[in-house]
């Protein structure tokens, strides 16, 4: 080894002894003749000093030193003198005095500040990213994120599940995200894709009698990027057989326990995690992932809605109402033409609202005053509150609510950072109603319906709700599971449900299908991704601050120059041709 310690190990137990260290120059200050300099590695940070009468003819090359050179010191470890100590840091009693100097790598001037957290442009860091690795924000997430999968890896070894690794070229089945193709040498013009998840996979395994399975595999999805998305991630893959619900809930949530308290400082968390229904959960917050930190809550008027005077009203299935108590703060004429727009990109065709004991706002013009004082009492307002209303079928009405709920608990700062509000959110719909008037599935194709809404499925299929359930976290859905369908008439009153015809269906999932033929146990998982809960443990605002080397919002890896252009022959090899777009 070139060094006998890191730069973040020495203390005061150290003194006298001689040391060999390694690493960047994090920063360098020349006082009057002597030279110091805060050499760093992944581990910390220590003060060397180069004193000309100890350095003696090495002293030239310590005057050439510059931010971000590699160097290796040797010296004896002495306690700083008094009024000079560093108590934010662990090396911060003592320094090291050099007595050799070697230079193992100069350096240019970095394009951003290494020894300091400024803000810089996320293209530029990501341009360098192994440079904006050095700093401390990101190093500290890695260093999380490896510290969380150390304990996921633990936890799950110690619960009997078996770590197993599933390809990454697989066949295609059309479904869900846009799929990633990678075309094939030896069978032209036959393609493998890249799993969006382990599905079918991990349930073969519980065919195979691998009752308890778990890995932590790359995950491929060629989507629109957002804040927590990336078109390859990380998660949590597990599948469970001889289980319910319960059981997978369970365990999920003892793992969540476990490393909430293993890797957070000073949050508050519940030790039973809270349950609500997806329609309860819809109802209440306006989303299928409400953020439990604050308390505003959606109030359904429905059956209030009669002779109220307003036609948009009294003509909409339903009428929800979001109160904005005064005591939060004012909601301004400009806040809420601002929420109007939200409104509208989340389905609604505009915002009404009315503030208590004021004749403002289109419901105030239009609606009767009996009906003023009905939903001011049911809402428990007071005078000043502002009264925010959505109307339409049940998801127009309750859907832009909810966003502009979420709004207002960052206005307003109603969200304890320190707070940790679990949530399970379960019986989700079966099944959905697409733009085109088809019906698709809800999770996926092989999620198992409620017993007691089986029979729902010969006639009103929409209705039926599925064994399905999501661990939210601060309004951040961090994963979702459900119990599958092991039965093969079941599956195939599924499949005709989706206007999947038999051949269609061993097409697309033949393989499956055919396992099933052959003694498959009840079995369930659940897919936490782990960037999201790395995102959220480190109080980062999206998961590309805790991903080694991401791409950025469109998809590019600015570092590595990806996606490129190929040679040609390397293209005509793979029996593929590359057209112009028109």
């Amino acid at each position: 080894m070139l060094r006998t310690h890191t730069c973040g190990e020495l203390t005061e137990k150290h003194v006298k002894t001689e040391t060999t260290l390694c690493g960047w120059v994090h920063r360098r200050r020349d006082h009057g003749g002597v030279i110091f300099v805060d050499l760093r590695d992944r581990y910390g940070l220590t003060q060397v000093v180069f004193h000309p009468d100890i350095l003696k003819k090495n002293f030239s090359l310590a005057e050439e030193l510059r931010p971000e050179y590699v160097i290796k010191v040797q010296g004896k470890v002495r306690m700083r003198p008094e009024g000079q100590t560093n108590e934010k840091i662990k090396t911060g009693k003592i320094e090291i005095e050099v007595t050799e100097l070697e230079f193992l790598n100069r350096a240019k001037t970095p394009p951003f500040e290494i020894d300091q957290e400024m803000e810089v442009k996320e293209e530029l860091r990501l341009k360098y990213r192994y440079l904006d690795i050095r700093r401390e924000r990101v190093k500290n997430n890695l260093i999380l994120r490896s510290e969380i999968f150390k304990t996921t890896r633990k936890f799950f070894e110690n619960e009997g599940f078996l770590e197993i690794e599933t390809p990454i070229l697989i066949k295609g089945t059309p479904e869900g995200s846009r799929e990633y193709l990678v075309p094939s040498r030896l069978y032209p013009g036959d393609f493998y894709v890249l799993p969006q998840s382990p599905q079918q996979l991990k349930q073969l395994l519980m065919v195979a009698g691998i009752d308890r399975y778990f890995q932590i595999p790359r995950c491929f999805r060629d989507e629109d990027q957002r804040g927590d998305r990336q078109p390859e991630f990380t998660q949590l893959d597990l599948e469970m057989s001889f289980v319910n619900q319960e059981d997978v809930m369970d365990v999920i949530e003892r793992y969540f326990l476990e490393i909430t308290e293993k890797h957070t400082t000073g949050k508050k968390f519940p030790k039973k995690f809270p349950r609500m229904t997806y329609h309860d959960a819809m109802s209440t917050y306006g989303v299928d992932k409400p953020d439990m930190r604050f308390d505003l809550k959606l109030v359904n008027i429905s059956s209030e809605k009669e002779k109220c005077g307003f036609g948009v009203f009294e003509n909409s299935e339903y009428v929800f109402v979001l109160p904005v108590p005064k005591k939060h703060g004012e909601v301004t004429r400009k806040m809420i033409d601002d929420y109007t727009e939200l409104a509208k990109k989340n389905g609604a065709g505009g915002l009404a609202w009315f503030r208590v004991g004021e004749e403002s706002g289109p419901v105030a013009k239009y609606c009767s005053k009996e009906f003023l004082e009905k939903i001011t009492k049911k809402t428990n307002s007071e005078k000043g509150d502002l009264l925010l209303f959505g109307a339409g079928n049940f998801e127009t009405a309750v859907s832009p609510l909810g966003a502009i709920r979420s709004s207002l608990g960052d206005v307003f700062n109603l969200k304890d950072p320190n707070n940790f509000a679990y949530l399970w959110v379960y019986e989700f719909p079966m099944f959905e109603m697409n733009s085109e008037g088809q019906i698709g599935a809800v999770h996926h194709p092989f999620t198992r319906p409620l017993k007691e809404d089986q029979h729902l499925l010969a006639n009103e299929p929409l209705k039926a709700r599925a064994e399905a359930y999501d661990i939210v976290l601060n309004g951040v859905e961090l994963g979702g599971g459900s119990i599958r369908i092991h039965e093969s008439e079941l599956q195939a009153q599924i499949f005709d449900i989706l206007r999947i015809s038999k051949e269609d269906a061993d097409r697309r999932f033949g393989h499956m299908l055919r396992a099933f033929e052959y003694g498959a146990p009840p079995h369930g998982g659940c897919a936490p991704g782990l960037d999201r809960i790395v995102m959220m443990f480190a109080g980062e605002p999206n998961i590309r601050e805790v991903i080694a080397f991401p791409k950025n919002q469109t998809a590019q890896d600015l570092m590595l120059g990806a996606p490129s252009k190929m040679p040609e022959e390397q293209i005509k090899e793979l029996h593929i041709e590359v057209r112009e777009e028109e």
